[in-house]
């Protein structure tokens, strides 16, 4: 009887010793699935495509490179504007007067008596400025082919506004419009000299005025 119990442990024994060398070691270390840390490529795998963008852009950035910025071509100065030079208005001539004229007459006399409207010289032509000019005050020589011009200011101030040529015989007339709103001051230029008058005048009658008398001196000039 013990006999067949030894026999019996016996060969239980030697079959867990033939089992336990055939069976896996439970307790031997297992190891983990390989694990790819964010933003790190595992050797000899393919980095997806779309990671590549991002390793273009991360390159741009660690090279600290910039596309450089076009200079701006600087503005060209402007070239200043030359003042203009204000223009002086241009004096009238006036018509009428002719040197050597033979129809013209009563030297020293008021043209204005005939040659005015409804006036018996009216038919030749109503005087705007008629006159006589003279060598002296007192009248004794008329200054034939002078000339007589009329400002806006007294002794030749003011704009030149008009000019009238004396003729051969020292008569001085023209049918001509003339403004002389606000005064004429006339300056009656010889070859030697020139005379002003110091009041403006506001009609043309030169005559009627300058009688040569006492006080009223001739137009003249020397």
């Amino acid at each position: 009887m013990k006999l067949k119990l030894a026999t019996s442990l016996t060969t239980i024994i030697l079959l867990t010793f033939l089992q336990s060398c055939t069976t896996p070691n439970p307790y031997e270390p297992v190891t983990p699935p390989s694990t790819t840390t964010p933003g790190t490529t595992t050797p000899g795998t393919t980095t997806p495509s779309g990671n590549d963008n991002d390793d273009d852009d991360d390159d741009d950035d660690d090279n600290g490179t910039t596309t450089p910025t076009t200079p701006t071509t600087p503005t060209t100065p402007t070239t200043p504007t030359t003042p203009t030079t204000p223009t002086t208005p241009t004096a009238i001539t006036l018509s009428g007067s002719s040197s050597g004229s033979n129809a013209s007459h009563n030297v020293g006399q008021n043209c204005m008596n005939c040659h005015n409207p409804g006036g018996s010289g009216s038919s030749k032509g109503v005087w705007q400025i008629a006159g006589t000019t003279y060598n002296s005050s007192a009248g004794t020589s008329v200054a034939p082919n002078i000339v007589v011009k009329f400002y806006t200011g007294p002794n030749g101030t003011g704009t030149l506004k008009y000019i009238i040529n004396v003729n051969a015989k020292g008569n001085l007339y023209t049918a001509n419009t003339v403004d002389f709103t606000g005064g004429l001051y006339p300056a009656v230029v010889g070859a030697t000299t020139t005379k002003y008058m110091g009041s403006p005048i506001t009609n043309g009658a030169c005559n009627s005025c300058h009688t040569g008398g006492t006080g009223t001196a001739r137009v003249w000039t020397n």
